[in-house]
């Protein structure tokens, strides 16, 4: 049994972590700025900590004596938000200043392990060839601190610990705020993702999602893509998901991905993710299709 720490333990990803690593035998002290939220995870067998993740004090007395720290806490906007750079400003405080002073602690306390959340959305558009960890990257002002997260993780290893990035592609969830959305817009008729019907699109079940945070506690430290095993055609998942709120189409709204600038592009690079290298030194495999949980949504 080891001892872990987790932030972004009651968000999409980390309300399914925790019991997953509470069942797997873990003691696991989660991150809950709430009373309601720290009472669903002491359900789950977790034991909460309202920490603030901006105070190096407070973050240190929080994770001494754990044995891995998992940084899952992001803070995305969505609809006209993320087109904003003042929309991005908690989600980048977290992937940098977070993320540093957590890495600080555990090289300071001697804490071994080091998981970080992070996305494939950087990666270039490579058409429909394969891309892994080492495909270049390009990035807008929204995503830029992924770099400092994942550099975070970097330095628990330079001391002789393992940091694990985990590189996420979008979560398919029917509790994710991304997905809603866009299950709302289809009930208008409309098709809320951006890019060619023809380019490739990577998703990840949120569930396996989740599975890979376990399994990351036991990978080599490195960097490592995390999505469904057979990417799908953007214009196969619009026509499941128009199939699944009872249209024959769904039309795009092209003005809206011209105004989403920077962030709209890189929405809609071509991104066909390749999750090889995790699956070849861990357990872990995806078992989610994206293209047949539309209908989950709706």
């Amino acid at each position: 049994m080891s001892k872990i720490f987790v932030t972004g333990a009651t968000g999409v990803l980390g309300r399914r972590v925790v019991p997953r690593l509470v069942d797997a035998g873990h003691d696991v002290t989660a991150v809950a700025r709430t009373s309601a939220k720290a009472a669903s995870l002491t359900e789950h067998g977790a034991t909460p900590a309202d920490v603030d993740l901006f105070d190096f004090d407070a973050i240190r007395s929080a994770v001494a004596g754990h044995d891995a720290i998992a940084h899952l806490a992001t803070n995305i906007p969505t609809g006209a938000s993320a087109m904003r750079k003042r929309g991005w400003r908690i989600n980048d405080r977290l992937r940098s200043e977070s993320a540093r002073l957590l890495s600080d602690a555990a090289v300071e306390l001697g804490i071994g392990r080091y998981v970080q959340e992070s996305i494939t959305f950087s990666y270039v558009d490579r058409g429909t060839d394969w891309i892994g960890e080492t495909t270049e990257q390009s990035f807008f002002w929204g995503n830029r601190t992924t770099v400092d997260a994942e550099s975070a993780a970097a330095a628990v290893t330079a001391v002789g610990g393992a940091g694990v990035v985990l590189r996420f592609a979008m979560f398919m969830a029917d509790d994710s705020a991304h997905m809603q959305t866009y299950a709302q817009m289809a009930d208008k008729g409309l098709w809320g993702l951006f890019g060619d019907d023809d380019s490739y699109m990577s998703f990840v079940d949120v569930d396996d999602a989740a599975a890979a945070v376990v399994a990351a506690l036991h990978a080599p430290p490195g960097v490592y893509n995390i999505a469904e095993a057979d990417p799908r055609l953007r214009g196969d998942h619009r026509s499941a998901l128009a199939a699944a709120v009872g249209r024959d189409a769904l039309r795009t709204l092209p003005l809206v991905e011209r105004l989403a600038g920077a962030a709209g592009e890189g929405l809609a690079r071509s991104h066909r993710i390749s999750s090889e290298a995790f699956r070849a030194v861990t357990s872990w495999e995806p078992t989610g299709a994206a293209l047949e949980q539309w209908g989950r949504l709706t």
